[in-house]
This record gives structure tokens, C-alpha cells and sequence, in this order.
């Protein structure tokens, strides 16, 4: 938009009988390339949260891990903003949200499993006067460490999991000339995302 308002002052300082005209102009690519982004995250975004809810079977908790795709997308725009890695179709467009949420969706599965198992259920249901005191803080106090315990368990190979994904990136990175400029900023905002996504499963979802 400023090279186009720009135009004017530069046909003006031609020497006469000159004259600027334009060939070809990148704002139609850039308008472009926003808008397919912008449309693939959203999409991409939706149909996730969809299938999340529908699996899980509990609203809150795939909100939850819903949650996870747009502070894991923050995690990877301020690594990139941070890195000076430039942003466009192929590093954007290359993040899955299916990666992203793998992490929590392991650990809230986990600790619904040990919940149900050990016949606590999802909530606690009505409680009556005889519940109130040091024994309801009890129990909350032990559906924690269950929760906590459940999903210590699941942590050390979730973790590796992701990192392992994160390592298929690396050799990416090693790439130079034109290779390099096309491909590595995908790799590393791919990264970027994956290890934000680590670090909310590991601490968020619980």
C-alpha cells in the first residue's frame, strides 16, 4: 500500500517524456497468500476442535485441548519473531493441529482413565451437608494426586514422542542457498510450535 501511494511522486521525479508503468504487482500474491493462510488455519483449526469434542466426550475437556492451538500458534509466532524467521504459505500452512494437540490429548485421556477407574467419575456430583469439611478436602486432595500421579506416567514417553517428530525437522535446517530460504523457515516454525505444544501439555492441560 505504500509503494502504491508512493507512485505518484515517483512519476513526478522521471525526467520528462518518461513514464512508470507497472508490470507486475506482488500485492495480488501477498493479498493471496493471507487470505489462503488465513482460511487453512481457521478451517484447520475448526474441523479439530470439532472432532476433539466429539471424541472426548466431554465439553470442557476438549476446549481444553483445544486451547492448546491457538497458545501453541503464539508459542511459534514469537519464536519467529524472535529467530527473524519470515512468515509465509509453506511455514504456516505446514503446521498441523493434529500434532499440536497429541501431547494433551494424551494427558487428559490419562487422567479421565484414572478417574474412571478408580470410580471417582469426571465430577463429584451432588454434595450433601455430611461432605463439607476436612473429609470433601480430602477427597479433592486425592483426585489430584491421582491426576497428578496418572499423568506423571504418561509424560516421560509423550514427551519423547513429540521430540522425536521435532528431530525429523532437524536435517531441514541444514539446508542452504535457495533450499535453505524456502524450506528452513517452514522447519522452524514447525518446531517452534511443536516444542509450545510440549511445553502446554506438560504443564497447562494438567
Amino acid at each position: 500500500e505504500r509503494i502504491h501511494d508512493l507512485m505518484p511522486t515517483l512519476q513526478q521525479l522521471l525526467p520528462p517524456g518518461v513514464e512508470l508503468d507497472v508490470i507486475y504487482d506482488r500485492s495480488v500474491l501477498v493479498e493471496a497468500t493471507l487470505h489462503t493462510v488465513a482460511s487453512n488455519l481457521l478451517e484447520g483449526a475448526a474441523l479439530v476442535v470439532i472432532v476433539l469434542l466429539l471424541l472426548l466426550g466431554s465439553v470442557r475437556a476438549g476446549l481444553l485441548v483445544a486451547a492448546v492451538i491457538p497458545l501453541s500458534m503464539l508459542g511459534a509466532v514469537a519464536g519467529m519473531i524472535s529467530f527473524h524467521v519470515p512468515g509465509n504459505l509453506m511455514s504456516l500452512g505446514a503446521i498441523d493441529f493434529g500434532l499440536l494437540v497429541d501431547g494433551a490429548v494424551v494427558m487428559i485421556e490419562r487422567a479421565f482413565h484414572e478417574l474412571q477407574h478408580a470410580g471417582d467419575g469426571l465430577s463429584e456430583g451432588p454434595r450433601s451437608p455430611a461432605d463439607a469439611g476436612p473429609s470433601r478436602e480430602s477427597k479433592a486432595e486425592l483426585r489430584k494426586a491421582r491426576v497428578v500421579e496418572a499423568m506423571q506416567s504418561v509424560a516421560r514417553p509423550m514427551a519423547l514422542s513429540v521430540l522425536i517428530i521435532v528431530l525429523v525437522y532437524i536435517p531441514i535446517l541444514s539446508l542452504q542457498g535457495v533450499d535453505g530460504k524456502m524450506f528452513r523457515p517452514m522447519a522452524l516454525t514447525v518446531v517452534f510450535a511443536l516444542l509450545s505444544s510440549l511445553v502446554l501439555a506438560l504443564t497447562y492441560a494438567p
